[in-house]
């Protein structure tokens, strides 16, 4: 399976943009020149082998996850870098220049190497407390013994590698420790140790995590937009039928969908408000970074249903609306406008020009048609093989009963989409075909809501169309100025063209609007990171999205073509050793066949990158 990512090159590309360049330039000075002085201080003279413990700590930034690579959030990575350093040095670490963000910290005893992981995130704690939330560094280390070597700056060993595995599966501001570590420290460690699988041992830092649920929210602490903002949690059905169940969830889905059309209202989107299903909204919604939550009860009594809603200002707890619908389901059903309308007087949103229009789009009035449409909806969100080929089956037939209406085909759409994207049929080619297909019937209709757009412009960029892509991508955007999905599609249009300052500028509004993001949104970002040229970003968030997709191929290249241009081939190289494992097949001509870059130099340096790296032509 293979998601059209944003890996490309810009020497040519952002042409007189000199900024991102100097930019490059002068943090490129000051990491080489850290380096040196860690170098000066670790007796940089050994080189035969010798066992070591090998501590590696990874970065992960507020500031860089969210697209922001302004100087305030470098200069807090470099003064969160500086402080970890300083903590290990002070714990006994020798500590070594090493690749993007991380840090290497080389001890010759293992209780000694835990002690300082422990004192270095106590440090840091209190460094965090005293930064705003944007600025916040958090670390994941993993711990490994063995033979290793320190050759011209650059540690060897296959503890070195094992510690960058382990820091790669380790929480946010955790520990993962080898069981050769574990083998080294007595029973009564005096450390708060568990087991995990694979002979893998966690250490507790001693308090338990602010942060749990979804793997992406990970110590981060999601500041509240200035504009009105709102979480629409997923409504419950009161009663186990599955017809009410499929209602409560098709409902949510339509009031999201009017909703994100308002470019004066920041909302969360659907698959990040699915992650917190069971969650009260009080508790959801600050850690979503928004100030509202939308919570509702659906209950179906044969063909009349009752709704209850309740929007609350979770910053105060104060009930700011809540009412009660008995409604009939029949053809003058149209109760998903009436609350998004009440929604938006509620949070006095203000509505941009033409957007009037096209908010309060055509509800479907055949029964028929809207018992299928929430049926796809929910077998939609389920987001398996299984379930969007009934999803697929459900929203085509929305096509066939009301085929003047868009939704039908937009969903079949975006079915095909996610089935030859995730590798969910035995033809991806011809899945995308029939995708773009169906997309463009819908696109051609009055009332399109835009999601056909971004299925549409995805698929001209495959079949290199470039200028009908970014034409079709952008308009998904102007009609849903507030999907994450529209803006993560286009980031990756805009970023297959070359177009590297708009595609940052929609990569960071797709992260921020999906905090549960997909991994391959990292990937996107990570590729915009690359091709400005600042390569110690874009490797730290390559590293982010393979911590939730190890199993990317496209993720490891964007990783491995980062180390290479930040000039950490034998990290690279590193990484290469391990894609076999995952794609035993792979070659770098055939790979980059398939990418869809609009100038052709771009394919000849990732081409340089990979090779460099030891990858097969």
């Amino acid at each position: 399976m293979e998601i059209v990512l944003a890996i490309a090159t810009i020497l040519g590309g952002i042409a007189g943009s000199w900024y991102f360049w100097d930019k490059w330039q002068d943090r490129k000075r000051a990491v080489t020149a850290r380096a040196a002085d860690h170098n000066e201080r670790s007796s940089q003279a050994e080189s035969a082998l010798r066992s070591r413990i090998v501590l590696r700590a990874e970065a992960r930034a507020f500031g860089i996850l969210m697209g922001d690579d302004s100087a305030a959030a470098r200069a807090a990575l470099d003064r969160a870098h500086e402080t970890l350093v300083s903590a290990l040095s002070e714990s006994g670490g020798q500590v070594v220049a090493t690749p993007a963000e991380a840090i290497v910290a080389l001890f010759d005893d293992a209780r000694r190497c835990i002690e300082g992981a422990i004192a270095a995130h106590a440090t840091l704690k209190r460094f965090n407390q005293e930064q705003p939330a944007s600025d916040r560094v958090h670390y994941r280390f993993g711990i490994d013994a063995g033979q290793v070597a320190l050759r011209a700056g650059v540690l060897v060993g296959s503890a070195a590698e094992r510690a960058a595995e382990l820091s790669l599966r380790a929480p946010t501001d955790g520990v993962r420790l080898s069981a050769a570590v574990r083998a080294l420290l007595p029973q009564d460690t005096g450390f708060e140790i568990s087991s995990d699988a694979d002979d893998v041992f966690s250490v507790a830092f001693g308090e338990p995590s602010a942060h749990s649920g979804p793997a992406q929210l990970e110590s981060l602490d999601l500041p509240v937009p200035g504009r009105p903002s709102i979480l629409l949690l997923p409504f419950a059905c009161l009663g186990a039928d599955a017809e009410g169940q499929a209602l409560a969830e098709g409902l949510r889905y339509d009031i999201q969908n009017a909703l994100v059309k308002m470019s004066g209202l920041f909302l969360v989107a659907a698959g990040s408000a699915n992650a917190h299903r069971s969650v009260p909204g009080n508790a959801a919604a600050p850690r979503l970074g928004v100030r509202h939550a939308l919570e509702g009860t659906v209950q179906r009594l044969g063909e009349r249903v009752r709704v209850s809603m309740t929007l609350t200002d979770t910053t105060s707890g104060v009930v700011t609306w809540s009412e009660r619908y008995d409604r009939t389901l029949d053809a003058s059903f149209a109760l998903q406008d009436e609350i998004a309308e009440r929604v938006v007087t509620a949070l006095d949103v203000k509505l941009a020009a033409g957007e009037q229009a096209r908010v309060w789009h055509k509800c479907l009035t055949h029964p028929g048609a809207r018992e299928h449409f929430y049926r796809g909806v929910q077998a939609f969100f389920k987001l398996d093989a299984e379930s969007m080929a009934n999803a697929k089956a459900s929203f085509e037939r929305v096509a066939a009963l009301v085929p003047d209406n868009p939704l039908g085909p937009t969903n079949v759409a975006m079915c095909l989409w996610f089935q030859a994207t995730r590798g969910w049929t035995n033809d991806p080619v011809e899945t995308r075909r029939q995708a773009g297909e169906w997309a463009e019937r819908a696109v051609s209709m009055e009332d399109a809501d835009g999601q056909a757009h971004t299925v549409l412009g995805n698929v001209r960029l495959l079949e290199r169309r470039f200028d009908e892509a970014l034409a079709t991508a952008r308009k998904a955007v102007e009609v849903r100025p507030g999907c994450t999905n529209a803006n993560g599609f286009l980031a990756n249009v805009l970023l297959h063209c070359g177009e590297l300052s708009a595609a940052l500028t929609h990569a960071r509004r797709a992260i921020r609007i999906s905090p549960v993001y997909p991994p391959w949104f990292m990937e996107i970002l990570s590729g915009v990171y690359r091709e400005c040229g600042q390569n110690d970003f874009a490797a730290t968030t390559a590293q982010e999205g393979l911590r939730l997709a190890p199993q990317s191929v496209s993720g490891r290249l964007l990783l491995i073509s980062s180390l290479v241009r930040g000039g950490w081939p034998n990290e690279a190289r590193r990484v290469a050793r391990q894609l076999p494992e995952i794609d035993a097949g792979f070659s770098v001509a055939q790979y980059l066949a398939r990418q869809p870059f609009r100038d052709p130099t771009v394919i000849e340096r990732i081409a340089e990158d990979l090779k460099l790296a030891g990858l097969p032509d």
